[in-house]
């Protein structure tokens, strides 16, 4: 198993200090965002941040790197709103490419499956991406109003017969009803495993079924003992998880303890 934690660019190294930092905790993969995922002004990459980047990268033995999308884009908009988030995934995909960046990963947003799913392939359009290139993931969500993604099928709808994949969010799944058990079922009949490279490891704050988005540490919410079998279950083996946990000295202490005494007694 790759893990590794959501990394700020904040600070004089910017981006390749997010390499920095996975290397000082021992950590296999990382993901950032690329610019402030509350706006929809652009970040420009400083000079040598990308040479940096890439650099601690192949040192660290490749580091899958996992880039989140803004918070503020919405596939599933059309109008103003549309443009403006296709454009917006269209940088980070770009952005993605640029650093060797593996996977970009968005949230579907709220309205039509079939507006988000042309949107976001517009988007790998208009970054202009091989299929060499970075791959752009939907991820699921807690659900609530008319957010998109809470359902697995719909997921699987929405990526049909496309390039686009899935990150699966079992802090997002639980809020959304599912057992993990159940999802990871649902995962390999609907979706095809081979199509979920990367897994947000988080516990949730809310109950099963509340449709509420906050994560909690590693088995200090409620998602309880099912979390550990999920990710020891043999089918996530080669998949990348990034823990969206709270971040600080004694957060980062707890979840890494936490995980790696799962893999070492499975």
């Amino acid at each position: 198993m790759k893990y590794g934690f959501h990394m700020s660019i904040a600070g004089k190294l910017g981006i390749a200090g997010a390499a920095q930092e996975a290397e000082l905790l021992g950590l296999g993969a990382v993901q950032i965002f690329a610019k402030s995922p509350r706006s929809w002004k652009t970040r420009n990459l400083k000079p040598g941040e990308v040479e940096g980047f890439r650099a601690r990268k192949e040192n660290l033995g490749g580091l899958p790197t996992v880039i989140h999308a803004s918070y503020l884009v919405n596939l599933a908009a059309e109008g103003e709103l549309g443009q403006k988030s296709v454009f917006s995934l269209a940088d980070d995909l770009a952005k993605a490419q640029a650093l060797g960046a593996q996977y970009v990963v968005v949230h579907p947003g709220s309205g039509s499956a079939q507006t988000a799913r042309a949107n976001a392939l517009r988007a790998l359009e208009l970054a202009q991406l091989s299929q060499s290139g970075p791959r752009l993931l939907l991820e699921n969500t807690a659900g609530g109003g008319e957010k998109l993604g809470a359902r697995l099928d719909t997921l699987a709808q929405m990526i049909e017969g496309t390039r686009l994949g899935v990150c699966f969010d079992t802090c997002h799944a639980f809020a959304a009803g599912y057992h993990l058990e159940e999802a990871l079922d649902g995962l390999e009949r609907l979706v095809g495993l081979e199509r979920v490279p990367v897994i947000h490891l988080n516990d949730s704050v809310g109950e099963r079924g509340a449709q509420i988005d906050h994560h909690a540490n590693l088995m200090e919410g409620r998602i309880g003992p099912e979390l550990r079998r999920f990710a020891l279950d043999a089918r996530l083996r080669d998949k990348v998880f990034i823990l969206e946990t709270p971040r600080g000295a004694q957060e980062d202490a707890h979840n890494l303890r936490v995980l790696r005494e799962w893999l070492a007694h499975p």
